[in-house]
């Protein structure tokens, strides 16, 4: 997709621990991955960001919801 095509024209793989490490820590606190990119998690905290793995796609309403409660869980917890 247009993720692809923009990430390879800076040089970044269109992995979640890749855009992950090019943003860095002195931007990102906080990074969700998919559930498919769970592999990804140890990688991208050992950048330094605290990551969690969770369904990303929004499929109705409560598993939009859900998604919205782990991003502000982990907000919660990168600001304790």
């Amino acid at each position: 997709g247009m993720a692809d095509k923009v990430l390879a024209a800076v040089g970044v793989e269109s992995t979640a621990s890749a855009v992950a490490r090019h943003y860095g820590s002195g931007l990102l606190d906080g990074w969700l991955v998919d559930t498919v990119d769970a592999g990804a998690v140890d990688e991208v905290e050992a950048a330094g960001i605290r990551c969690r793995a969770v369904p990303l796609m929004m499929t109705d309403v409560d598993a939009t919801a859900e998604m919205a409660r782990q991003a502000l869980a982990l907000a919660e917890e990168v600001r304790a």
